[in-house]
């Protein structure tokens, strides 16, 4: 039997299957270890995992059946364990581990387990003695025969038992994968929960016994890039796929999907990225660098950029990293606010105080209290609110709208902006002194086309993440559309390269991109040259000309052959015809 721990495997990827097809493709995808669960059998046909806790059948005579006629017979290599019921009164473990030896299998899981109940119905079954105590008995006997164990656990009393049995692998289990759609605030306060819990169970578990492995399974962790973030942030040792894994209809999309997390899984912590800002240019590294440095601080921050450089996700890590991260990030768009609207929205208001205010309001201050409010678009706040915002941060206290009572606060600020503040200073339009209070530690994010080298590898990124959301085939794309887009301006930055990449998915259904389906990109990107700020016309100024010695550079290699041209710098014949208008000669 392979041994599922050794010296080569830092972190762990293990797929939970249903079926003989799934099972496959998961090991062609590279995965360490199979679980062979009741919940894979009721997905396989089109069911929610939840059917598996319901008393439909015994479920070790499902898993066991499915197990040996249409799994175990299909695969090569790849170590594979058995959900076990403990609580199933028929079960006979002398009988279980000579038909696990018999069939080559490598051990057993607890599954179903008694965590996934609550209520009245777990007390009955811990009253009757088959709560989990009798699963933790049942792993122990099973390392005791020398198998491997993988054991499901809820909490951080739950993972010790595991440890204390001899478990070497413990499954931290976060609860059925949330695929629901779910607001940015609560998909990050629901990471930030499996962050804290995680990194209690492997303080916990390690105490016990070093040698042990933790992995997450389940919740808010459903894409590999959800992983980088567990990587980065917890110690945790790899990641089991369930519904994650089966989710997608076809046997490619397994395999690439588990590519996909074992690929994260390797890199581990990447210095190309930081949460869900990417990039590997001098510029980004600096930017992650200062992010870190801010987050050590509780000062105010000020996060300088054009709009679609990722300001907010700047903000999200920055809050993430720092001591208030177990509290969620409140955010405020302090863009086309009115005052009135602003003043009730930061500080709150009382019962009655105008017209229409039918209840008592927390303001996001309050909100924040002892956590983080971000405010983007810094800059259009109306100026008697610059007075009233300045007066909280000196003073840290708030008086609600229509109240006369103060309420300290204890918020850490993050201010963003796409304009420059010191000119606004200079107009008139933004106060000095605020501006001093917030800009404590100012942070600027280069836009796209001040980092190009950081395009291609981005555009795969954002491809790869895309294709899992649309349910697609990670499509390949060509270096010629890549070099175009390297070129391209890009004046919506990482939004605008978001959104081309996005519709190259849709228009070609994981086919590879052509710089076709993105003309009218390039065509808007000539039309707002002279709208750019100073700086970018600058480096335009700079591409045009390379771009004039290239084109004519290359009609000298294909002999005039405008076609070819075209397709070696990724745009159109139109283009190029426009060109040679624009720079002739050569």
């Amino acid at each position: 039997m392979s041994k599922l721990i050794n010296s080569n495997n830092t972190r762990l990827v293990g797929a939970a299957v249903g079926s003989g097809m799934m099972a496959e493709a998961a090991e062609d995808g590279g995965a360490d270890f199979l679980l062979i669960l009741s919940a894979g059998l009721f997905r396989a046909n089109g069911c929610s995992s939840s059917a598996a806790l319901l008393p439909f059948a015994n479920a070790n005579s499902l898993t066991w059946d499915a197990a040996v006629r249409t799994i175990l017979p299909r695969l090569k290599h790849t170590p594979t364990l058995i959900g076990v019921c403990a609580q199933d009164p028929s079960l006979h473990l002398i009988g279980l581990f000579k038909r696990l030896r018999d069939h080559g299998v490598s051990g057993i899981t607890n599954f179903p387990s008694v965590g996934f109940l609550d209520g009245l119905y777990r007390e009955a079954i811990e009253e009757a003695g088959l709560g989990y105590n009798r699963e933790v008995e049942m792993l122990a006997r099973a390392v005791e025969e020398g198998f491997e164990t993988v054991g499901f656990c809820f909490n951080v009393e739950e993972a010790c038992k595991l440890a204390h049995a001899g478990v070497r692998i413990i499954n931290l289990d976060l609860g059925f994968a949330e695929w629901r759609q779910m607001d940015q605030s609560e998909r990050e306060a629901r990471l930030n929960e499996t962050v804290h819990l995680t990194n209690d169970v492997i303080s916990a578990v390690e105490a016990i016994n070093p040698e042990c492995r933790v992995l997450i399974y389940g919740g808010p962790v459903v894409l590999p890039q959800d992983t980088a973030v567990i990587y980065q942030r917890t110690r945790a040792h790899g990641y089991i796929g369930g519904s994650t894994i089966e989710c997608f209809p076809a046997a490619p999309l397994v395999s690439q999907t588990m590519r996909a997390f074992k690929e994260t899984a390797a890199r581990g912590w990447n210095q190309n990225r930081l949460g869900s800002l990417f990039g590997s240019s001098p510029r980004m590294r600096e930017v992650f660098e200062l992010i870190r440095l801010a987050a050590e601080s509780d000062a105010p921050v000020l996060v300088v950029g054009e709009s679609g450089t990722g300001k907010e996700l700047v903000a999200q890590e920055i809050h993430r990293l720092g001591a208030r991260s177990r509290s969620r990030l409140v955010s405020l768009n302090c863009g086309a606010i009115s005052e009135s609207l602003a003043m009730s929205e930061l500080f709150g208001h009382e019962r009655g105080a105008f017209t229409g205010a039918h209840a008592q309001h927390r303001g996001k201050f309050e909100q924040a209290n002892k956590a983080t409010l971000f405010m983007d678009e810094i800059a259009e706040l109306p100026s008697p609110v610059q007075a009233s915002l300045l007066r909280v941060l000196q003073e840290r206290e708030i008086v609600r709208i229509g109240g006369d009572r103060t309420i300290p606060v204890d918020v850490r600020v993050i201010a963003a902006t796409n304009k420059d503040l010191k000119e606004l200073v200079r107009d008139g339009d933004f106060r000095l002194d605020l501006y001093y209070r917030l800009s404590i530690v100012v942070l600027r994010i280069p836009p796209l086309r001040e980092r190009r080298e950081d395009i291609p590898a981005l555009t795969r990124e954002i491809a790869a993440e895309l294709s899992q959301r649309y349910n697609l085939p990670i499509p390949s794309i060509p270096v010629q559309v890549l070099d175009a887009f390297a070129r391209h301006d890009w004046p919506g930055n990482v939004r605008e390269l978001r959104n081309a990449v996005e519709r190259c998915l849709i228009i070609g259904r994981g086919a590879p991109f052509r710089t076709a389906w993105l003309e009218d990109y390039f065509e808007l990107a000539e039309a707002l040259r002279d709208h750019l700020p100073q700086a970018a016309k600058s480096s335009t100024a700079q591409d045009l000309n390379g771009r004039g010695t290239r084109l004519h550079s290359l009609l000298k290699k294909h002999r005039g052959n405008k076609s070819e041209v075209a397709r070696e710098m990724g745009v159109t014949r139109k283009t190029i015809y426009e060109w040679l208008a624009k720079y002739p000669g050569g």
